[in-house]
C-alpha cells in the first residue's frame, strides 16, 4: 500500500474513534462558554494527530441549528479547546473563513490557532527540512500571513499583491515571546509531545512517525517532477545539496507564512514570491482567517511547495505541528485567557431578510467587494455609490452586497440607513445607536446622531460598512436645515479607517458628490438575467416555456426588475398566462397604465413606499420639478414626442447653460441617454410612459401636449433638399403629436390652426420624400382643417388644396387632381387675382398635369394665359414676382420650384 494512502486511512480512523477509544472526561458537564480558544485544521490528518495531544476529551454540545460544523472538545493543559476540521474536499481561504465563522458564532472565541501541514521555503538563511515546524510571526510589512494570489495587474501587465492580513492577538505574540526566549536558554523539546500522541493512540505510531533523511529531498527550483510520487524516477544529480542534521529533531522557524487559494508547486515562482514578500512557507487557508478569526498560524512542512510535492511526509508534519502547538498553550496561564475580551461580535442592522430569488449582478457585487474588502481601501474610510434608476434593483444589489460582505468577513458589522427624508436618517440612527448600546443615547437632549458618529469613527468599533438608501436627494445632506437649525446630514456621517460607506441613488450628481469617482452604473438586467427573474418570481414555472411571449414581454418591460416582478405578481394573482398579459399590454395605452400602476406586496420593499413601476418615479419627478424646473418642463415635454432620437434643438427655447444644466439633471437621474452623436436623447421607455401618467395625475396632460404642438409647430422648417437633415429628424415627433390630437385630445381653434399648419408641411416632406399617398393624407386633414378655422377662400386653405391636387396628380388620379385644380384657380383668381403668384403657380401646375396627361395643347393654352413664353424656371419665377411683389397673407408665398421638373414639390 502507498505510504501517503496507510495515513490518511489511519488519521481517518483515529479521528472518527476519538470519542470512542480516549476514556471521556467525568468533569461536571461544560457549555459553550466554557471555550475560548479555537483551533482549526484543513484535513482528518491533521486534526487526528491534534485531537491525539488532547489531554482529556469533553462529551459533545448539542449543536445550533445555524452551524454545520463537527467538533471535537477537549482540554490541553489548563486550557479547554475546540477543534473543528473542514469538511471533506473543502480546501482554501473561503472555507476556513466560513468554518471559522461558525465556530465563533457557538463559542466566545477569545483567540484561535490554525494547525496543520505546509509547504516550506528553503534557503541557506533558513534551512527549513521536512517535518520542521513554521510559525506565523508578523515579519516586515506584513502581520505574518499574506495573500500571495490576491492582486491587480498593474503598469506593463506586472501583477502587484494588494492588502496585508491583521497580525495575530496580543496574548499569542506574547507567548510566542516566551517561548521563543525559553528555546534559546533551554529548549523546546517536541519529542515529549509526539510521545505523548503515540501513547495516547499507539495506532499513529506507525503512520505518523519521522520519514528518514533519505526521502527529505530538496531539487533544484527549475526542475520538474518525472516518475512515481515519491521521486525515485526523479534526477538525483539535480538534488540540492544541503548539510546534513545531527538529529532528526524537528526545529522552529518563523516568518512570513504565504496563503491562496491554490497550491504552490512551481519552484521557480514559490522562490520568485519568497523573494518579493519574504516568506518561508506556502498554505491554502490562513488568509481566510487572519481579519475575522485572529490567530497564529502553525505549519508542519511536509513538502517543498514544488511539483514533487507528495503525501508520505504530511501525518509526521501534522504530528509536529501538532505538538508545537500543544507546547504553545503551555505557555499562555489561565488567567490571561480570562483577560483576553472577546472580540467585538458583529452587528446586523438591515430593514429585509436575504433575497433568496437574487439574481446575477456578480459584476456589480464583485466589483464592490473588491472595493470595500482590500487593503487600500483601509487606510481611510471607503465610499462607493450605486446609481441607476427607480426600480433597477441598487437596493437589492446593496442588501446582497452586506450578507456577501459578512460572509468574507464576519467580523464586520452592517448598518442600514434610509435616508428618504431626514425623519428616517434619524430614525436609523437612533437604532443603530441602541444597537450598539451607546450611553447616554435616552438623553432627551442627547444629540443621537453625533452620539453615532463618534462611536462608528473609533476603530475600537471594529469594521463596520454602512449602507445608506435611497440617498437622491443630496440637498438634506449638503445643506443645513433652517427651520429646525439642523446640521447638514452629511455632517454626521462617520470616519474610520476599518468603516467603509456604501450609497444608493437615482441621481448621478448626487452619487459624484457622495462618493467621487467610486459611482458604480447599474443598468437594466441582461436577458439571461432577467429571464431567470421572471422564472424565479412566477408560481407557475412552466410559463417560461413560453420563449416567445417570455422574450417579447421582457423586452417590452426593457428587463427592468421591479417591473418584471410587478408583471409576475400580476400573473400569480389572476392565474393569467404570458400571452393573456401581452393581448392586455398591446390592447390599449391605458391599459400598459393600469398594469404599471397595479401594486404589488413586496417584502423586500419600504412598506410605506408604493411599488408600481407607474409611481415609483414619482418622488423623483417631483424632485426634478423642485431642483430644476426646465429640466421638469423638458421631460413633459418629451412624454409627449416620440420617445427616441429627440433633437436637442427641437427642445423649448433656453440659454445654452439652463438647457445643459436641465438635461444633465435628466441624464443624472437616468431618464434620458444621450446618443452618441450628442445632440439627440432617448428616454427610458417605461419612464416615458410613467410621465404621461404623471402629467394625467396632475391634470397637465392636455395643457403639455398643446405646448408641445405649439413648439414643434413653430420649430419645424419649411420642407426644401437643403434643410432636409434638420426635418427628417423632426418628423417622428410632429407625426406623433398629430396623431395624439387626432386620436385622443379634443381640440380648440387654436390646436386646429396649429394642426393644419404642421400637416401642411408635413404633407410638403412627403411629396418630396416621393410618398404621394402619404402627402395625399395629410393634405386631406390639413385642408380639412383650413376649411374649418379660415374659410373655403382663405389663401392657406386654397394653398393646401393645390398641395392635394399635385399629391392626386403624382399618384395618376388626373380626373380628381384636374377637377381641385380647376377649384383651386378659379377661387384664387375671384380672391388673389389673375396675377398672385400662387394663382400662377397653381395655373403651371394645371398645365403640367395635362402635359403629363398627353394634352399639350390645353397645357400650352394655360401657358399662354400665364403669359409664359417658355418653361424655363427663371422666366415662370421672374414673371410672376414683376406681376405682383408681395402676397395677400404672410405665410402664402414661398421660393418654389416649378412643378413642370419637380413635379414631387409643386405647390410646396
Amino acid at each position: 500500500m502507498n505510504p501517503s494512502d496507510e495515513a490518511a486511512k489511519e488519521a481517518a480512523r483515529c479521528y472518527e474513534e476519538i470519542p470512542l477509544r480516549t476514556p471521556v472526561s467525568k468533569m461536571p458537564s461544560q457549555t459553550y462558554e466554557d471555550y475560548q480558544i479555537g483551533i482549526i485544521c484543513a484535513l482528518a490528518t491533521e486534526a487526528a494527530a491534534m485531537v491525539a495531544m488532547l489531554d482529556e476529551i469533553h462529551p459533545r454540545l448539542k449543536k445550533e441549528n445555524s452551524d454545520d460544523n463537527e467538533y471535537t472538545l477537549g482540554r490541553i493543559g489548563v486550557h479547554n479547546v475546540v477543534i473543528a476540521c473542514l469538511p471533506v474536499g473543502a480546501l482554501g481561504n473561503g472555507p476556513a473563513s466560513i468554518v471559522a465563522s461558525h465556530m465563533q458564532r457557538s463559542f466566545p472565541i477569545k483567540f484561535g490557532l490554525m494547525v496543520g501541514v505546509g509547504g516550506g521555503v528553503w534557503s541557506k538563511g533558513s534551512d527549513i527540512r521536512l517535518g520542521d515546524v513554521v510559525v506565523s510571526q508578523p515579519t516586515g510589512t506584513h502581520g505574518g500571513v499574506v495573500q500571495w494570489d490576491f492582486g491587480k495587474i498593474g503598469k506593463g501587465g506586472i501583477f502587484q499583491r494588494t492588502g496585508s492580513l491583521d497580525k495575530p492577538p496580543p496574548v499569542l505574540l506574547h507567548a510566542l515571546q516566551k517561548l521563543k526566549m525559553f528555546d534559546i536558554t533551554d529548549g523546546i523539546n517536541l519529542e515529549d509531545s509526539l510521545s505523548l500522541m503515540v501513547q495516547n493512540k499507539p495506532r499513529m505510531g506507525q503512520t505518523y512517525r519521522y520519514q528518514g533523511d533519505e526521502y527529505d529531498r530538496l531539487f533544484e527550483a527549475t526542475y520538474d517532477h518525472e516518475g512515481d510520487e515519491a521521486c525515485d524516477g526523479c534526477d538525483p544529480t539535480l538534488i540540492v545539496p544541503r548539510p546534513a542534521r545531527k538529529d532528526p529533531a524537528p526545529r522552529i522557524h518563523y516568518g512570513n507564512i504565504a496563503s491562496g487559494n491554490e497550491v504552490m508547486k512551481y519552484g521557480t515562482m514559490r522562490d520568485q514570491i519568497a523573494k518579493e514578500e519574504g516568506v518561508i512557507c506556502f498554505e491554502m487557508e490562513a488568509a481566510g482567517l487572519m481579519d475575522n478569526f485572529r490567530c497564529l498560524v502553525i505549519r508542519g512542512i511536509c513538502d517543498y511547495a514544488d511539483s514533487h510535492k507528495n503525501k508520505i511526509w504530511q501525518p509526521y508534519a501534522a504530528a509536529t505541528a501538532a505538538a508545537f502547538t500543544r507546547v504553545l498553550l503551555g505557555f499562555i496561564g489561565e488567567q490571561e485567557v480570562i483577560k483576553t475580551p472577546v472580540p467585538f461580535k458583529p452587528l446586523r442592522v438591515l430593514p429585509f431578510g436575504r433575497n433568496k430569488d437574487f439574481v446575477g449582478r456578480q459584476f456589480h457585487l464583485n466589483r464592490l467587494i473588491t472595493i470595500l474588502y482590500t487593503e487600500e481601501t483601509q487606510e481611510d474610510c471607503q465610499r462607493v455609490a450605486l446609481v441607476g434608476l427607480g426600480g433597477v434593483g441598487k437596493t437589492q444589489i446593496a442588501l446582497e452586497c452586506a450578507f456577501q460582505l459578512q460572509s468574507i468577513s464576519p467580523t464586520c458589522s452592517v448598518f442600514w440607513v434610509r435616508a428618504s427624508d431626514r425623519t428616517s436618517f434619524d430614525n436609523a440612527f437612533r437604532e443603530i445607536g441602541q444597537q450598539l448600546k451607546i450611553p447616554g443615547l435616552e438623553d432627551d437632549k442627547a444629540d443621537v446622531k453625533q452620539l453615532v458618529k463618534t462611536r462608528l469613527s473609533q476603530e475600537s468599533t471594529g469594521k463596520w460598512l454602512m449602507i445608506i438608501d435611497n440617498a437622491d436627494n443630496f440637498e438634506i445632506f449638503y445643506h443645513h436645515d433652517q427651520d429646525s437649525e439642523s446640521s447638514a446630514l452629511s455632517e454626521y456621517l462617520p470616519s474610520s479607517a476599518l468603516g467603509a460607506i456604501l450609497f444608493t441613488t437615482r441621481d448621478r450628481e448626487a452619487a459624484t458628490r457622495y462618493a467621487s469617482s467610486n459611482v458604480i452604473n447599474i443598468d437594466e438586467m441582461d436577458d439571461r438575467e432577467s429571464r431567470e427573474l421572471l422564472q424565479r418570481s412566477l408560481q407557475k414555472k412552466q410559463l417560461i416555456n413560453d420563449k416567445r411571449g417570455t422574450t417579447k414581454l421582457l423586452e417590452w418591460l426593457v428587463n427592468l426588475p421591479l417591473a418584471i416582478m410587478q408583471a409576475a405578481a400580476y400573473l400569480n394573482a389572476k392565474g393569467s398566462t404570458i400571452a393573456e398579459y401581452l393581448r392586455i399590454y398591446e390592447e390599449s395605452s391605458d391599459n400598459v397604465i393600469k398594469l404599471l400602476s397595479k401594486d404589488f406586496e413586496d417584502v423586500r420593499r419600504y412598506p410605506d413606499v408604493k411599488n408600481p413601476v407607474a409611481t415609483t418615479w414619482l418622488i423623483s419627478f417631483q424632485q426634478i420639478q423642485d431642483r430644476d424646473p426646465l429640466a421638469a418642463d423638458y421631460m413633459a415635454f418629451m412624454s409627449c414626442i416620440k420617445e427616441q432620437d429627440i433633437p436637442r434643438d427641437l427642445l423649448p427655447p433656453a440659454s445654452e447653460f439652463d438647457k445643459s444644466e436641465a438635461l444633465g439633471a435628466l441624464k443624472a437621474f437616468g431618464f434620458i441617454k444621450e446618443r452618441v452623436n450628442g445632440t439627440s436623447y432617448d428616454i427610458h421607455r417605461l419612464v416615458y410612459t410613467a410621465m404621461q401618467n404623471w402629467l394625467i395625475l396632475k391634470n397637465k396632460w392636455r395643457s403639455w401636449n398643446e405646448k408641445s404642438l405649439r413648439q414643434i409647430s413653430k420649430s419645424f422648417p419649411w420642407p426644401q433638399y437643403k434643410n432636409r437633415v434638420i426635418w427628417i429628424i423632426y418628423l417622428p415627433h410632429a407625426y406623433y403629436i398629430t396623431t395624439t390630437f387626432n386620436n385622443l385630445l379634443s381640440r380648440t381653434k387654436e390646436t386646429e390652426e396649429l394642426l393644419g399648419r404642421l400637416l401642411y408641411k408635413l404633407g410638403a416632406c412627403s411629396n418630396i420624400k416621393g410618398q404621394y399617398r402619404e402627402a395625399e393624407t395629410m393634405y386631406r386633414q390639413t385642408l380639412q382643417l383650413k376649411e374649418k378655422v379660415l374659410g373655403t377662400e382663405h389663401p392657406d386653405t386654397l394653398a393646401s388644396m393645390m398641395g392635394l391636387a399635385n399629391s392626386l396628380g403624382q399618384q395618376g388620379k388626373y380626373t380628381e387632381a384636374d377637377t381641385i385644380f380647376r377649384q383651386t384657380l378659379q377661387l384664387q383668381e375671384k380672391v388673389l387675382g389673375t396675377e398672385h403668384p400662387d394663382t400662377l403657380m397653381s395655373m403651371n401646375n394645371h398645365a403640367n398635369l395635362l402635359r403629363q396627361q398627353g394634352k399639350f395643347a390645353d397645357a400650352e393654352a394655360i401657358y399662354q394665359r400665364a403669359d409664359f413664353k417658355s418653361y424655363s424656371d427663371d422666366r415662370l419665377y421672374t414673371t410672376a414676382r414683376k406681376k405682383k411683389r408681395k402676397a395677400e397673407h404672410k405665410d402664402t408665398w414661398r421660393p418654389r420650384r416649378s412643378s413642370r421638373i419637380k413635379g414631387s414639390q409643386a405647390g410646396c
